[in-house]
C-alpha cells in the first residue's frame, strides 16, 4: 500500500499516534531513522510494530534483526504485546533474524543483504546498534561503518529503522551521541518523573523531508502494544 504526499512516498510507522507527529503523516520513503533512548522506554516495541504492522496492515515485506535476544524469545515477547509473527513469517511477509555482534562484525553481512535484496522487501528494523558501538574502540571507524550501512540498505529502496541505547535522557539538556547525526530522522524516548512514579515519553528531534511536532508525548504500553498519546487526551 502506497501513501503519497504530493510526489513524496510516505511510510506509515505502524505505531498508533506516531504518524500524526509528522506533517506528511509518516516516515519519508527510503529514509533512515534512529530511535534512541533509555532501557525500557519502548524502543524495541516500536521497532517490532514497524515490521509487524507494516506487513499486516500495509502489506509491506519487512526484515527484523535482533543483535541480542533469541528469535524464539522475540516471538514470545511480541505475542504478549498482541503481535503474532508466525502467520506473517509463513506467508513470507516478515523475516526475523538474529545476527550476534562480535569483533569484526559487519553490519551489512552477506546473510542480511541476501534477505534485504529479496523481491518486495520495503522495511528493515535493526535492534540495536549499541553492542556494535560498545565493541568499537575507534569512534571514527564506528561512524564510517554506520554510514556505510545506511547507504547500503537505503540503496535497496528500503526505509530503515534502527534502535540505540542512550544512558542518559534529559530532554531539557540533550547530550547527543555520534550516531545521532548520521540518520535522516532522530526520535528520542525516555522517562519523566510524575509525582511518585515515572512516565514514558517520546519526542521527535529531527526528520528530514517533513515538518514534525517538537512536543513531548506520553507513551503507553499495554497488552495491545505501544501507543503515542495525544496531548489533548
Amino acid at each position: 500500500m502506497i501513501f503519497m504526499e504530493g510526489k513524496i512516498r510516505i511510510v506509515k510507522t505502524g505505531t498508533p499516534g506516531l504518524d500524526e507527529l509528522f506533517t506528511k503523516g509518516g516516515f519519508i520513503h527510503n529514509s533512515s531513522v534512529l530511535l534512541s533512548g533509555e532501557p525500557g522506554a519502548g524502543k524495541s516495541i516500536i521497532a517490532m510494530q514497524y515490521i509487524y504492522n507494516g506487513a499486516r496492515i500495509y502489506g509491506e515485506v519487512g526484515v527484523y534483526v535482533t543483535s541480542e535476544q533469541s528469535i524464539e524469545k522475540l516471538r514470545e515477547n511480541a505475542k504478549e504485546l498482541g503481535m503474532d509473527f508466525s502467520e506473517l513469517e509463513e506467508k513470507g511477509l516478515v523475516k526475523l533474524m538474529k545476527i550476534p555482534v562480535t569483533r569484526g562484525y559487519e553490519m551489512a553481512s552477506d546473510e542480511l543483504m541476501k534477505e534485504i535484496k529479496k523481491e518486495g522487501v520495503k522495511r528493515v528494523a535493526i535492534d540495536s546498534i549499541t553492542p556494535l558501538e560498545n565493541l568499537s574502540s575507534d569512534i571514527r571507524a564506528f561512524r564510517v561503518r554506520i554510514l556505510t550501512f545506511i547507504e547500503t540498505v537505503t540503496s535497496q529502496n528500503i526505509t530503515l529503522l534502527v534502535t540505540a541505547e542512550k544512558r542518559k535522557t534529559d530532554f531539557d539538556n540533550m547530550e547527543f551521541s555520534p550516531e545521532d547525526f548520521l540518520f535522516d530522522g532522530l526520535i528520542m524516548m525516555g522517562r519523566l518523573r510524575k509525582a511518585v512514579s515515572f512516565e514514558r515519553v517520546l519526542s521527535v528531534i529531527k526528520m528530514r523531508g517533513t515538518k514534525h511536532s517538537e512536543e513531548l508525548y506520553p507513551v503507553e504500553i499495554n497488552n495491545s502494544g505501544l501507543i503515542i498519546k495525544n496531548l489533548e487526551e
